[in-house]
């Protein structure tokens, strides 16, 4: 067989169906391999700033792998971003570079560019396919580099000449390490600092959710009548946000964090590798301190951890658990009571709430999968949203962009779900092209628009530094017309002006929409979310 297809079957037999990516000359073996085959599905895109971020949708939506394909030097500079973005996110994505044809590489032909160099500086891997002697051994190196833990995009280099050549090699599934269990002294020391505290306080990330392990951590918080914080920017919810201890997103804020858990001595990180946080302030976390996580990088928020260990979540939870039952024997009474959540403004005659809509949106579609990248109201769907673990996801890196690909993405991934992406129209603005991938494959997406004709994050905190907004974040004129936007590629459009319009619209699609369709929200750029004061 061909390399081409021994890499494609090889996907196969480790569960993927879909390669997303922006063709160009040097991936025509690969596309027409896909084709030839008719098991694996080319989703195309038309650019690799929309790629990217669908792949990722995808394997964040699925909790699966992820495969995007990036067009030598240029696809792969185009979609570096949204690979910095995933590997944030602590996503598994196998990133299939075009390399260019190797009998001319000498000359430095059009598209050619220090290939592993770049993509070393956004994956945690970088893995190239140069003879048929070593194709076989990277394509499954590369593959399982991308799915053991830590979690990040893995490169694969294939140059379109070598993928067209024969080789003697059978395709089969790649076997990942796994991380190893907590030993029963560990599990016994973590549940015996726990146990003692007298206010302990969970603080989650994204490995719980890669791991599966937000049920176990929803155990061990009822068992400790302890809260469950969700560390700033964590990219995916990592426990189900309807749980009695939910406690919300931490704001990415040292001095906010330094306040909200102010009030525990004992603070368990479980997942990731710092504290996010957007602009500087002083902060102190003198408490006790204790981790587990994937990623050996970690850095300690303030002050080094008392206990760290890198290890499998979910076994070692569990194993927390058993030995904070054995310890306690039973739940505790709740010690602290938890954020009690801000109540929505009250309507008002001609005035379009930003905070009201966000409250309407998420009543209309409470089984949804929610991607949200809608600027300053993100706060506001995190104070209200009633939703499991996995179903609500943000890009994680700060930069935007990245939502409204990534719902096409997850939209494909999830066919038989209602996928909402609500995103500033700012962030609409940077990778619209996604229209056309989900039009032209037929899903059924909610893309809700939140256009106040500014980046009004950005207002805030240009507030917060220096007292005033700037005329630079004011994206009008022109007057930007989403109807045009969505005519271009085939979609669905209405507008609503006031929460009557709103509410009108809502009625119409009991919670199920038809067709992919653009909701364009307009409102008054001088009302704040009611949370908007908690967003830095």
């Amino acid at each position: 067989m061909k390399i081409v297809d021994l890499l494609l079957r090889t996907l196969e037999h480790n569960g993927v169906g879909v390669i997303f990516g922006n063709p160009g000359t040097t991936e025509i073996p690969l596309v027409r391999a896909c084709e030839r085959e008719g098991t694996l599905r080319y989703i195309v895109a038309l650019s690799e700033f929309a790629a990217v971020p669908m792949a990722d949708g995808y394997a964040r939506a699925t909790r699966s792998l992820g495969v995007v394909n990036l067009h030598v030097a240029p696809g792969l500079g185009n979609g570096m971003g949204g690979l910095y973005t995933a590997g944030v996110a602590q996503t598994p994505l196998l990133v299939l570079v075009g390399g260019q044809d190797r009998r001319f590489l000498h000359t430095q032909p059009i598209l050619w560019g220090p290939l592993e160099h770049m993509a070393r500086a956004v994956t945690k891997a970088v893995f190239s396919l140069n003879t048929c002697h070593d194709a076989a051994s990277n394509i499954r190196s590369a593959l399982r580099a991308a799915l053991t833990p830590p979690y990040a995009p893995v490169a694969l280099i294939c140059p379109p000449d070598l993928l067209e050549e024969e080789i003697d090699a059978t395709p089969e599934p790649v076997h990942a390490q796994t991380l190893g269990a907590l030993s029963a002294e560990d599990a016994r020391h973590y549940a015996r600092v726990l146990t003692s505290a007298k206010r302990p306080a969970l603080i989650a990330a994204e490995d719980v959710y890669w791991n599966g392990a937000s049920e176990v951590v929803e155990q061990l918080a009822a068992l400790l009548a302890a809260p469950i914080y969700i560390a700033p920017y964590t990219a995916v919810l990592p426990v189900s946000s309807r749980s009695p201890f939910y406690a919300g997103y931490l704001a990415p804020s040292r001095k906010h964090i330094t306040e909200r858990l102010a009030p525990h001595d004992v603070l368990f990180f479980i997942g990731g590798t710092g504290m996010r946080t957007t602009l500087y302030s002083e902060a102190e976390l003198p408490q006790l301190k204790l981790w587990i996580g994937n990623d050996p990088t970690v850095l300690a928020p303030d002050g080094e951890f008392t206990l760290a260990t890198v290890v499998d979540v979910r076994s070692a939870i569990a194993e927390i658990v058993h030995g904070t039952e054995d310890r306690i024997g039973e739940r505790r009474a709740i010690a602290t009571a938890l954020r009690p959540h801000m109540a929505p403004p009250a309507p008002q005659a001609e005035l379009f709430h930003p905070s009201r809509a966000v409250r309407m949106l998420l009543s209309a579609f409470p089984d949804a999968i929610w991607f949200d990248e809608a600027g300053l109201s993100t706060t506001d769907v995190r104070e209200w949203m009633q939703l499991p673990a996995g179903e609500y996801l943000i890009n994680g890196s700060g930069g935007i962009g990245w939502g409204l690909p990534a719902s096409v993405g997850a939209a494909l991934g999830k066919p038989d779900r209602q996928i909402v992406a609500i995103t500033g129209d700012g962030s609409a603005l940077y990778a619209s092209e996604a229209l056309w991938t989900a039009a032209h494959h037929r899903t059924t997406l909610l893309v809700v628009i939140l256009s106040n004709r500014r980046y009004a994050t950005l207002n805030e905190a240009a507030g917060r530094l220096h007292g005033h907004a700037l005329q630079a974040f004011t994206i009008e004129p022109p007057v930007l017309e989403f109807s045009g936007l969505a005519a271009l590629y085939g979609w669905r459009y209405a507008r609503a002006t006031s929460e009557q319009e709103l509410s009108v619209f809502l009625a119409s699609t009991r919670g199920q929409i038809e067709a992919n369709t653009l909701l364009d929200l307009q409102l008054d750029p001088a009302v704040a979310p009611v949370t908007a004061c908690d967003h830095f």
